[in-house]
C-alpha cells in the first residue's frame, strides 16, 4: 500500500464519522464527575485482594477478547476504512488514558490522591483505568461498525474487566468508570458506520491511484 493510498484512507476514515455529540458530551461530564467523586481509599482495604479464579482469569486473559475483536474484525471483514478508524481509536484511547493518568496523578480530591491505587499507598496512575478504557473502546467501535449483536459478549467482558480491577485493588470504582467513559468517548470520536460500496463504483485502490 503506497503513501497516497494511506493518506486517502486516513482522510476517508475521518470524514465518514458521524459523531454523536450529545453522547460524547455525556461522556465528558461523566469523566469529570468521576474525577471529583469523593473516594475513601481505606474502604477498599478492608481485606486482601480478591484473587479468585474468575477475577484472575479475567484480568490475565478474558479482557483481551474485546481488544482482539476490535483488532481482527476490520481485517476479517476486508474493511480498509475500518482498519484506519481502528488505528485512530487505539492510538487515541492510549494517548487520552495515559495523558490523563499523568495529568491527574498528583491531584488530591477530598483528601485522596487520584493517582493512588487502593493496593499501594505509593502507587501511581490510578485515574483512569487503562484496562477499562481499552475494553470499552471496543464496545463502541465493533458494534458501531459491524453490528450491535457484538454487544452480547463485549459488554459482559468490559464489566468483568472493571470488576476485576477493583477486586484486585488495582483501581478505585471511579477510576474504572472514568476509564470506560474515556474509551467510549474516543471511539465515538473516530468510529463511523461501515458503508456498503456504491453500485458500479470503482475500487477504492483504483481511486487512490489516480
Amino acid at each position: 500500500m503506497n503513501a497516497a493510498r494511506i493518506r486517502a484512507l486516513a482522510k476517508q476514515a475521518w470524514q465518514e464519522v458521524e459523531r454523536p455529540r450529545l453522547f460524547m458530551l455525556l461522556c465528558v461530564v461523566g469523566i469529570v464527575a468521576m474525577i471529583v467523586f469523593p473516594t475513601d481509599l481505606e474502604s477498599y482495604r478492608t481485606g486482601p485482594p480478591d484473587r479468585s479464579l474468575a477475577v484472575v482469569t479475567t484480568d490475565k486473559y478474558l479482557r483481551f477478547v474485546n481488544t482482539a475483536a476490535q483488532a481482527a474484525l476490520p481485517f476479517l471483514m476486508r474493511d480498509p476504512v475500518g482498519i484506519m478508524q481502528d488505528v485512530y481509536v487505539a492510538v487515541g484511547t492510549t494517548v487520552a488514558t495515559h495523558g490523563l493518568k499523568r495529568l491527574l496523578d498528583q491531584w488530591t480530591i477530598w483528601d485522596s490522591r487520584l493517582g493512588e491505587r487502593p493496593g499501594n499507598v505509593k502507587s501511581q496512575h490510578n485515574m483512569p483505568s487503562g484496562h477499562s478504557s481499552m475494553a470499552s473502546c471496543a464496545v463502541y467501535f465493533v458494534p458501531r461498525r459491524y453490528g450491535w449483536w457484538h454487544l452480547l459478549y463485549l459488554i459482559p467482558i468490559m464489566l468483568l474487566t472493571m470488576y476485576a480491577r477493583v477486586q484486585l485493588e488495582a483501581h478505585t470504582i471511579p477510576a474504572v468508570i472514568a476509564g470506560m467513559l474515556v474509551g467510549l468517548l474516543v471511539a465515538a470520536l473516530f468510529t463511523g458506520r461501515r458503508k456498503a460500496p456504491a453500485a458500479n463504483a470503482p475500487p477504492a485502490a483504483a481511486v487512490a491511484a489516480k
